[in-house]
């Protein structure tokens, strides 16, 4: 029998927060494997390292402070490595006596550190068994995770067909991890649109949508035999075709009469909120509601895609508020930090947002490698092409760019902090 071991590495960043995120695609490769008759365990770094959950189940990660790349020294902030101890680590790890293969996850691109150090400690310990890294920051940075990160193998894209994805029956091994409080559910795969700063369509260019009825028994699946009822929606674009598809879905969820929570972290559309799928959302108990809007701009709004307007905004918000939402319970993201959004501008945003009900979220700006936006940079020798991936932090592009920023920043944070409450 075969022997594969899956390790989802730590985070390294300087700050970060559990939103429901699981190694899904990790897992998947795991179901697979074992579909094909091997042994499968999992060593998951961020297992564990739940701190002070909300009234959600979300939480801050635990976590050490790590050294500093030398290109982050003059950043003022501490850095940290968030999830187990390397003792933890290697403890676990040393478990195993004998591993045929070893697959490493990476998130972010600039995350990879915490990927290095693990290929570092596997190879260490387990000196003949090939090591193979794959996820966003391999598919994405494939040159730089080739050269620099000591795997055997660096895969790019998806590493399954996508026809696991709508194959009926096959779930990610979620029975590895030991919290199953909340747990990443998927509907749809692509997105149609193409927004100059998002690297979606480097996973797959196809939008694609699986059977709305295998979702609500995958769901099913997993209350009968975990207990869970919570759970988060990742997709880049959940609402499109919804009357196909998340409708469907929502109706289903109703009939069964469970009482179920859904999280949307990711940002839905504005334009496919109508007042029917308002009420699903509130009948279904979504929580947290998070649309994306990035600018008020309307020419901005035109520029990076045309994905949404201010009106497209308006009609959402008044939909969900008339099922019974409230400001708590919608968020609206605001792009900070692109070199096409001025400072200024971003506080009007944010007051645009307040005026309409709802939270304004603020999302740091990060230039993705293979994005339009990523092209415009280096063509305006704002940046070079190939830099080191730690240069993607949203939470320091703009700062290393701009020295004003970090005040400014700073000044927005505090007032749409104070905005929000009120």
């Amino acid at each position: 029998m075969k022997k594969v071991l899956l390790v989802n590495p730590w985070i390294y960043d300087f700050s970060a927060y559990d939103f429901g995120i699981k190694p899904v695609g990790l897992l998947r490769i795991g179901q697979s494997l074992r579909s094909k008759g091997a042994r499968v365990d999992l060593v998951d770094c961020l297992q564990g390292c739940a701190r002070r959950k909300d009234e959600y189940g979300f939480s801050k990660i635990r976590k050490e402070k790590a050294e500093k790349p030398d290109m982050l020294k003059n950043i003022e902030r501490p850095y940290f490595r968030y999830g187990i101890s390397i003792s933890e680590f290697m403890e676990k790890i040393s478990a195993f006596s004998e591993i045929d293969e070893i697959y490493v996850a990476s998130g972010m691109t600039y995350w990879y550190p915490g990927a290095h150090l693990a290929i570092k400690l596997l190879k260490e310990r387990f000196k003949n068994t090939p090591v193979i890294l794959g996820g966003i920051y391999a598919t994405i940075c494939h040159k730089h995770a080739r050269l620099t990160s000591n795997a055997d193998i660096v895969w790019k894209g998806n590493f399954l067909d996508k026809e696991c994805f709508y194959q009926s029956g096959f779930y990610p091994a979620y029975d590895l991890l030991a919290d199953k409080e909340i747990l990443p559910i998927q509907l749809t795969t692509g997105c149609p649109f193409r927004c100059t700063y998002c690297a979606s369509r480097m996973f797959g260019a196809k939008f694609e949508m699986k059977d709305p009825v295998s979702l609500f028994e995958e769901v099913m699946h997993y209350t009968r035999v975990f207990g869970t009822k919570s759970f988060v929606f990742y997709d880049d674009a959940l609402l499109y075709r919804n009357a196909e598809g998340i409708k469907r879905f929502l109706r289903l969820v109703i009939a069964s009469g469970v009482q179920f929570t859904f999280h949307t972290p990711n940002g839905l559309h504005a334009r496919f909120i109508d007042e029917e799928l308002a009420d699903l959302f509130r009948k279904t108990n979504f929580r947290e509601l998070r649309i994306s809007l990035e600018t008020s701009d309307e020419g901005v709004q035109q520029f990076t895609g045309g994905k949404v307007s201010n009106n497209d905004l308006k009609l959402a918000l008044r939909n969900l508020k008339e099922a019974g939402f409230t400001k708590k319970d919608l968020g609206v993201y605001i792009l900070m930090g692109a070199s096409y959004i001025d400072m200024e501008k971003t506080m009007e945003d944010i007051i645009f947002i307040n005026a309409l009900g709802a939270k304004a979220i603020i999302a740091s700006y990060s230039p993705i490698p293979g994005t339009l936006d990523y092209k415009i940079l280096v063509e305006n020798n704002i940046i070079k092409d190939n830099i080191d991936p730690l240069w993607h932090n949203k939470s320091i592009f703009s700062e290393l760019l701009m020295p004003a920023y970090v005040r400014k920043a700073r000044e927005i944070r505090r007032f749409t902090s104070n905005l929000n409450k009120t």
